[in-house]
């Protein structure tokens, strides 16, 4: 059976046709976004970790204070690292939506986290992001 296109079926096919680069610039977009977003992050932590080491040489923060906080910094900055990996390994074409892009870089970061002992903290910072930047592209 063949069946006749009509201006209902047309337009609904260009619609349809024109929706897809869009979804695909946008995850591809996302994903760049998200790239200056961690280096940011990372420069901010790594900013912290120099203003730890001047409070400590000024006798402002005990050694102890000192190296709890340089080790939870570099801890984030591994976690960042790591979520920068995700990010490189993540194909936007094997998604349907930016929603399950999002969605399974989450559930990889959840696994690397737990894996790689990463802090919490960071978990928060790059949530913020994730939402940040999806706000942004949807927009």
């Amino acid at each position: 059976m063949i069946k006749c296109l009509n201006e209902s079926n047309v337009t609904r096919l260009h619609y349809s046709r024109q929706k897809r680069p869009i979804m695909k610039r946008r995850k591809k977009h996302y994903l760049e976004i998200m790239r200056i977003e961690l280096d940011d992050l990372k420069e901010d932590i790594e900013l912290m970790i120099k203003k730890c080491q001047q409070d400590h040489k000024n006798w402002k923060i005990t050694e102890r204070v000192f190296l709890e906080n340089v080790t939870l910094f570099k801890n984030e900055i591994l976690g960042i690292d790591k979520f920068s990996s995700i990010l490189d390994q993540t194909d936007p074409d094997e998604f349907e939506n930016l929603d399950d892009m999002i969605s399974h870089i989450k559930d990889v970061f959840r696994k690397t986290r737990r894996v790689n002992e990463i802090a919490e903290a960071i978990n928060v910072c790059i949530e913020r992001k994730l939402t940040k930047v999806a706000k942004y592209v949807t927009q």
